[in-house]
């Protein structure tokens, strides 16, 4: 992207450079891309949705005059849709100084459809005189926020320092569970709060897409009734309602599926670390019954 961003200048393009800080599977890239000469000749837009970085990577994506996508649909565990845009000083500033841009940018066949005066920041103000309706009011977006809002405020006393040293604990002690509850589940992919896991098939593969589709639905049902032959320790942890991340095609030979910790099980695991943990080891009993027993619940009505 370096090569891509220093091609397109030479050429007398503008280089819009996106870069996620994480996906599902948490797996980032090292270097976020900055926006060069303040975004006067490059834009560096930084993807942190997941929501799973430090105030100090957030300020150093700030200093070097990144745009941040930022929702609190994911750690954060809001409703969906419940983004924002975090811009840069220096950027702002130039918008704050800058014309209003073409007016039928700003109608509903533009912003207009996403987009109230409401939700703009005082440095574009020049444009909130073509976005200010009466009528519309972006209720959803609003409500959605207060939730996400309640979440990180829940969270907002716990140092970054803190949260770094229980995602390691955590994710140290779940892999280590899922390493040696079956030889059937692998910890693909270890990514700060996200755990990947690939789960056998018993034909010396691993689950595919639509099979791990099926895994996850299980996971949220009692499925025990369908598997007469197991034992009661895995009749125990198949009948247990559990929620994980949803499963991630990342093969053309298997998927994954996700344990990871959300706001409310890392709050969770400061105030009742063994009962989190406990949580987390029936999860991955439930997960190593299912594949192990795959064939026999593909047959039933569940």
């Amino acid at each position: 992207m370096k090569e891509f961003t220093e091609d397109c200048i030479a050429n007398g393009h503008y280089p819009i450079v996106h870069g996620v800080f994480g996906g599902k599977t948490g797996v980032r890239d090292a270097t976020m891309p900055p926006s060069l000469d303040e975004g006067r000749t490059s834009m560096g837009i930084v993807d942190a949705c997941q929501g799973r970085f430090s105030l100090e990577e957030m300020s150093q994506w700030m200093e070097q005059d990144s745009v941040v996508l930022f929702t609190t649909s994911k750690f954060y565990q809001a409703p969906p849709f419940c983004g924002a845009v975090i811009v840069p000083p220096s950027i702002a500033e130039q918008l704050f100084q800058s014309t209003t841009p073409p007016v039928d940018m700003l109608t509903d066949n533009g912003l207009g459809a996403y987009l109230t005066d409401k939700e703009l920041p005082n440095s574009l103000k020049s444009w909130k005189p073509f976005l200010n309706n009466d009528a519309k009011n972006n209720i959803g977006l609003a409500l959605r926020w207060e939730a996400g809002l309640a979440a990180m405020e829940k969270l907002s006393s716990v140092s970054d320092e803190k949260r770094t040293e229980i995602v390691n604990e955590w994710a140290g002690i779940v892999t280590e569970m899922v390493s040696n509850e079956s030889p059937q589940l692998d910890p693909w992919c270890i990514e700060r709060s996200i755990i990947s896991i690939r789960m056998s098939n018993n034909n010396g593969g691993h689950l595919n897409m639509k099979e791990a589709r099926d895994l996850y639905r299980w996971m949220s049902m009692d499925v025990s009734s369908a598997v007469p032959q197991a034992s009661d320790e895995e009749k125990a942890a198949l009948s247990t309602v559990a929620y994980i991340g949803q499963p991630v095609s990342v093969s053309e030979s298997h998927a994954i599926v996700r344990i990871a910790l959300g706001v409310e099980s890392m709050l969770s695991y400061i105030d009742d670390k063994d009962a989190t943990l406990s949580e987390d080891q029936m999860t991955v009993k439930k997960l190593a019954a299912i594949s192990k027993y795959f064939s026999t619940l593909s047959e039933s009505d569940f």
